[in-house]
């Protein structure tokens, strides 16, 4: 008699059933800690709807932010310690989880799924035809599974290299399921390490949705903080707006290479570092109080988004909707409110969906398009169907 692994047997029978709960998780490259969101996804692709049940934040300690920092985005770094991390911060997302889950009162065996887009450590998209994109993210799915003993969905940017695909951003694809109107033009703008945003115009103008990273948010900002006034960012924008702007350092940085990139194109701290910033300012002898550091790193920031608005909109009006950390610097929101005229900008929440939870609902979307769904084409990339992740099972 022939037999199956139970836990295949249970996956089979998760993509069979009419909705899944799934916790979908997603620690982004600012190093704030990890989002848990809790939701209940019913069908699947065009016809699935998606509910955020809970949510939470699990902070990273300092300890695991200081190691983090060592090895992401670094050209060369310590194998074991990166090794190391990945095994040690899966057990860690997977007890975050039955934590979690136990505190909403929720039974493990009533989860059908984790899917976690883990910890990215290195982003490389080619600099040439000849070269393949390639990203790497940590934090492995495997010891998730078994230590949570659910089943586990990661590794969701690697598909999307494989077929061509920079890795990022992966926003586009969900933003345009959920949150495309049919006669209002939108743009979803989120604010993490780096920015990128999808611009989702109306759907009975007919014209195709966008979705790039512009360059950074949170990511300069945040080291410059963490550097010069030992504090993890910059609250509100509040040192920001005591500084000065240096506009000829903002001017020097948006001459650098990837600015004279065509769109769409995807990014990472590799190309934004406050190392990058440093050299530039000492080639160029400018010399600067630590706050005016800060609100010149934000003035880039704006900017930076506002010339890619600017390039891909034109003078369209939309309505914006912004997520991610830098969505509560108020020093940077009231730049892009000035500098983008021709958008209204408007809660996050409008849309029915806290925007902390937004990216981690992404990751539970597509763990469910893995196991249920049919994949989808990867806008600009190919129009086979894919499917995004890895999948890990407890035993």
């Amino acid at each position: 008699m022939e037999t199956m692994n139970k836990y295949l047997s249970k996956l089979c029978e998760i993509s069979k059933k009419p909705e899944r709960l799934v916790v979908g998780m997603m620690s982004g490259t600012a190093l704030d800690g990890l989002d848990v969101a809790l939701c209940k996804i019913k069908g699947h692709g065009k016809d699935s709807n998606i509910e955020v049940l809970e949510f939470d934040t699990c902070e990273y300690s300092e300890e695991q932010r200081t190691r983090l920092r060592l090895i992401q985005s670094k050209e060369l770094t310590n194998t074991q310690e990166l090794t190391m991390l990945n095994s040690e911060l899966g057990f860690w997302y997977a007890e975050k989880v039955l934590k979690l889950i136990t505190r909403w009162g929720i039974e493990t065996s009533e989860v059908d799924l984790i899917a976690s887009h883990g910890q990215t450590v290195y982003h490389a998209p080619a600099e040439s035809e000849d070269n393949i994109h390639t990203t790497l993210q940590m934090v492995d799915g495997d010891h998730i599974a078994q230590r949570s003993g659910i089943i586990t969905v990661s590794d969701f940017r690697q598909k999307h290299t494989a077929v061509g695909g920079e890795g990022a951003p992966m926003a586009g694809i969900f933003d345009e399921l959920f949150f495309r109107d049919d006669t209002q033009n939108r743009m979803l703008l989120n604010l993490g390490g780096i920015a990128n945003f999808s611009w989702l115009p109306s759907r009975n103008s007919g014209a195709n949705i966008l979705a790039t990273d512009t360059g950074p948010a949170n990511t300069l900002i945040n080291e410059a903080m963490q550097t010069y006034f030992h504090m993890p960012y910059d609250e509100g924008g509040k040192v920001a707006a005591t500084g000065n702007i240096h506009s000829e350092l903002v001017k020097y940085v948006l001459l650098e290479p990837y600015f004279r990139k065509s769109f769409p194109k995807t990014t990472g701290q590799e190309d934004f570092q406050l190392s990058y910033i440093e050299q530039l300012m000492e080639g160029h002898r400018i010399e600067l109080e630590p706050a005016d550091l800060v609100a010149t790193l934000t003035a880039i920031t704006s900017q930076s988004i506002a010339r890619a608005v600017d390039e891909l909109v034109g003078d369209q009006s939309f309505d914006c909707y912004v997520s991610g950390g830098g969505s509560y610097n108020q020093t940077l929101m009231n730049d892009l409110n000035d500098r983008i005229s021709q958008a209204k900008f408007k809660p996050f929440k409008e849309l029915g969906m806290h925007p902390d939870a937004k990216e981690a609902a992404m990751m539970a979307f597509f763990g469910n398009e893995l196991v249920a769904g049919e994949g989808f084409p990867i806008p600009g990339v190919t129009e086979e169907k894919v499917h995004l992740g890895k999948i890990s099972l407890p035993g």
